[in-house]
């Protein structure tokens, strides 16, 4: 990538396979439709290795997260499933009063059931008091979020009904951290609509001004994971709606295979990549760029969410800020400024 800057960049888009592992091997790619079947636990030795298949399943990381809201509220819900643990999320930021409820529970992997593919599955987490499902129904053009909670801690009562539509172009990867060992990822920014509840208080979204974001990810990450990413959306200078995802992360061919786009008038188009660099005084701040002069956005965090612990054999620094970006992305030869953007970003460095 040295020496790139000026020159055009261009990752070529393949048509979607059936399966994401086909005879064994990890069909490394960029597409632009659901993958039907992610059998990851298909691949032979993903881990360079011969285990069996308990182990590969233990090693294999996956989650599936949304973001959500309008120019009032922003929303970050997930369900991650490390193996060893799992994290249920919720995060509501009103931008207005700058007001943000945070949750975040850790509970048995038992208890947490993360989709095969956006097809027809469903990712969630039930108790009872604490409840989040992710249907993903991209067969039938749309993907359901319900999440409802009532007399956890201090938490007040939350019922979140969202419905988006997966009528827009994805972002789907199967990118290489080894020779045959991969992280696969399903993202789109969509139009979408609902309400949330919380105590006496009802909000509700319409599609035309409020939008949702979908990360569907499973990954045999390293030992000793790290990345960062940021995501969002909002106006154009030309006054058109986008959204955008960039990520820095183990991939051992970014040039090649990655998940950096930028939504915008419902396709996905690629984006070079990036890197993530960051001040902390006077206060934070993070510079997100890439080598082709494509990316030159900036990220002033307002609130975050934080999960550190070191316990020796596992290890978690995770930060995830909410604020606003700007800066311009250049696609198609078109410099495209941000006007108003708003979003999150995640440092994650794990060792599990």
């Amino acid at each position: 990538m040295e020496g790139c800057s000026g020159i055009e960049y261009k990752r070529s888009i393949n048509k979607s396979p059936k399966y994401i592992v086909e005879k064994g091997k990890f069909k490394f790619g960029n597409y632009n439709k659901a993958i039907e079947n992610v059998n990851m636990l298909d691949a032979l030795n993903p881990l360079g290795k011969k285990y069996p298949v308990w182990f590969n399943n233990i090693r294999l990381k996956e989650w599936e997260a949304f973001q959500a809201g309008n120019d009032k509220v922003f929303i970050f819900g997930a369900i991650y499933n490390a193996k060893l643990s799992s994290i249920v999320c919720l995060m509501i930021y009103d931008r207005i009063k700058k007001l943000l409820i945070k949750i975040q529970k850790f509970t048995l992997p038992r208890k947490t059931s993360i989709g095969k593919g956006m097809l027809n599955s469903q990712t969630s987490y039930i108790s009872n008091n604490f409840l989040m499902k992710i249907k993903n129904r991209v067969k039938e053009g749309n993907i359901e979020i319900q999440c409802t909670i009532h007399g956890y801690r201090s938490v007040p009562y939350l019922n979140l009904k969202l419905l988006a539509h997966h009528s827009t172009e994805p972002m789907v990867t199967c990118m290489p951290l080894g020779e045959n060992r991969a992280i696969y990822s399903h993202k789109n920014f969509m139009p979408m609509e609902g309400f949330l509840c919380i105590d006496e208080e009802k909000i509700t979204f319409n599609t035309l001004d409020s939008r949702m974001i979908i990360d569907d990810h499973k990954g045999f990450y390293p030992y000793k994971l790290e990345y960062d990413w940021v995501t969002g959306w909002g106006m154009s200078d030309d006054g058109s709606v986008i959204g955008f995802n960039l990520t820095d992360n183990q991939v051992t061919d970014k040039e090649n295979y990655n998940e950096n786009c930028l939504w915008h008038e419902g396709k996905a188009h690629p984006l070079p990549p990036v890197k993530v660099e960051r001040i902390y005084i006077p206060k934070e701040v993070w510079y997100i760029k890439d080598n082709y002069e494509k990316v030159n956005i900036v990220f002033y965090p307002e609130e975050k969410m934080e999960v550190k612990f070191n316990y020796i054999l596992i290890y978690s620094d995770y930060e995830a800020p909410i604020g606003a970006f700007e800066g311009f992305f250049i696609s198609d030869n078109k410099k495209i400024e941000l006007v108003e953007c708003f979003g999150m970003g995640e440092k994650k460095k794990y060792r599990f």
